[in-house]
């Protein structure tokens, strides 16, 4: 058996034991389910202590008792799961927000949260009772069966899911499943439900971390690994397009890669990653006169963008803005990101308007493999197990991927601690120089890595049709028209009013409400080169930051 076809058949029988465990909560015991359990073969040793002691009590329960246990069975369902009877509104109640919420009610925060979640990875409640919502336990777990048996999830975001939801309020339901159960039954569902989890926390953890090693591969050797790697990924990475930009130098754009020979590794990229999983034009829903149906995604292979430092730490500002901001993640971001892994295209050289390293984008962690290419060669480091499977056999070397550690161009990050300095921020009088310089086209906004701004257009299909779809296409927060309404009126009516405004986003704004710790640029410069009026952003913070002290002083 191959590594891939072990790491399969592993993720089939932990989809298939998280399937065996929702079971258990989805509704009563029934007939077919009790054949099943007294036909089971119950493991007599098992590693995990808790699995084993609810393997014993749930083997003596069925050594004891026939189906006409049942009817109690049902009764115990209902006293546990549904505080009846005589426990007057006490019981193990098998929602999360039950047990996260300060007011322990039912739809609150946790469900909102993982809604947003199944609805980006596209998980439908089918056959479930009414009263089975998004953050009962039973829709839980069958979510981490879904993400189990595709191969494309990460150990890692399914460890995320895992400590975050299950693990963060199970525990506690299984306590209380041992307090008020009245037959062992529900006790032993309870130890394995506890023990479960645990283990399979311990094997995403393991699976997880570290690195697999690092091999030295020929062009050839590497190419054999993208073939492979493309039936379960679409391969991006940055490519020449055979387009001239208006210096005349040809343009470099991330698109689908083939072969280690199309990707552009000695110069920057003229666009960034984000077209790989956030694309400039994305189909939302159709309709016809009658009805709408939502898109759905046709391919269904992984994404894995190979990409530079600054790009692999820009996918987390876009994380944060289309993710975690209101409570509900959006639909149409999620639905590609959980498609995403990142491989590191190793950046030891600073090009001339890079500034990563003053926005502390200089240096990626977040990825699972990295690359070093040279004329001859390819060094890969994989820290993702399910990438070891195509490394099999290559000789392994030493190789940790180097890191930009000075730029030649540096940024003065201004300090804003107060309301007051926002405002004293915003009534600066340099902002209004822009309004002669920029020309409001936007071209700064289409190549930065972290610019999300989207308008929704709805298309027909032709003159006299009704048909047609919804499309969302990015936009720019430097176009003339962006803040006007319906009315004609504006919020910002000029470009240095768009310009304050997206300077204050980057450097400020972003940071205080994710409280990220770090700033929304990540300083890769592209946007300086973009721009036909030769606005240097760069120096647009360095001067904001200059004269903002200087309003202090004044002040």
């Amino acid at each position: 058996m191959t590594a891939t076809t072990q790491t399969e058949a592993l993720n089939a029988a932990r989809a298939n034991y998280y399937r065996f465990l929702r079971r258990f909560y989805f509704q009563e015991v029934d007939t077919p389910l009790w054949a099943q359990l007294r036909q089971m073969n119950i493991p007599a040793d098992c590693p995990q202590p808790r699995m084993a002691e609810g393997y014993e009590m749930l083997r003596d329960f069925l050594a004891r008792h026939d189906a006409d246990i049942l009817d109690e069975l049902a009764t115990d369902f209902a006293k546990v799961f549904l505080a009846s009877g005589e426990y007057q509104g006490k019981g193990a109640f098998p929602y999360e927000s039950v047990y996260t919420s300060r007011q322990g009610l039912v739809r609150q925060q946790a469900w909102e949260q993982v809604r947003g979640i199944y609805d980006a990875a596209g998980l439908t409640l089918t056959g479930a009772p009414s009263e089975i919502m998004e953050d009962h336990i039973a829709t839980e777990l069958e979510y981490m069966a879904l993400l189990a048996e595709r191969g494309t999830v990460a150990p890692a975001q399914q460890l995320d899911f895992l400590t975050q939801h299950l693990l963060n309020w199970v525990p506690r339901l299984c306590e209380d499943m041992k307090k008020y159960a009245r037959t062992d039954f529900y006790k032993a569902v309870a130890l394995l439900t506890e023990g479960f989890l645990a283990m399979d926390a311990e094997l995403l953890e393991e699976r997880s971390q570290g690195n697999t090693g690092s091999f030295q591969l020929t062009h050839v050797q590497m190419n054999a690994v993208l073939a492979e790697l493309s039936k379960t990924y679409r391969i991006f990475a940055p490519k020449r397009t055979g387009k001239r930009g208006p210096g005349g130098q040809e343009i470099v754009r991330y698109g689908e890669i083939s072969a280690v020979e199309e990707i552009v590794y000695d110069r920057p990229s003229d666009f960034s990653a984000k077209e790989a999983y956030y694309p400039v034009i994305q189909t939302m829903f159709y309709f016809t006169r009658d009805e709408s149906r939502q898109s759905e995604l046709t391919d269904e292979r992984g994404i894995l963008v190979l990409a530079h430092p600054c790009d692999c730490n820009a996918i987390r500002r876009l994380d944060n803005i289309f993710l975690r901001n209101g409570g509900q993640p959006d639909l149409f971001y999620a639905r590609l990101r959980e498609k995403v892994k990142l491989g590191l295209l190793e950046c030891a050289q600073s090009w001339d308007n890079c500034f990563c390293v003053s926005m502390g984008s200089n240096v990626a962690e977040d990825y699972s493999i990295a690359l070093r290419l040279t004329e001859q060669v390819c060094l890969v480091q994989v820290k993702d197990a399910a990438f070891a499977p195509c490394f099999a056999g290559q000789a392994e070397v030493g190789f940790e991927p180097q890191f930009v550690r000075e730029n030649r161009r540096k940024a003065n990050l201004p300090v804003i601690e107060s309301t007051q300095d926002v405002k004293l921020a915003s009534s600066l009088p340099f902002w209004a120089e822009y309004d002669e310089t920029c020309l409001s086209c936007g071209g700064c906004n289409t190549v930065c890595p972290t610019c999300s701004c989207f308008d929704t257009v709805d298309v027909t299909y032709d003159e006299t049709s009704r048909d047609g779809e919804r499309r969302r296409v990015w936009s720019s927060c430097m176009l003339s028209t962006f803040t006007q309404t319906a009315g004609g009126g504006r919020a910002r009516s000029t470009a240095g009013a768009n310009m304050r405004f997206k300077t204050l986003h980057k450097v400020y704004d972003y940071k205080k409400r994710f409280d990220a710790g770090e700033n929304m640029c990540v300083g890769c410069g592209r946007c300086i080169a973009r721009c036909p009026r030769e606005i240097d952003f760069l120096d647009t913070i360095n001067r904001f930051h200059d004269e903002l002290d200087a309003a202090r002083k004044e002040d």
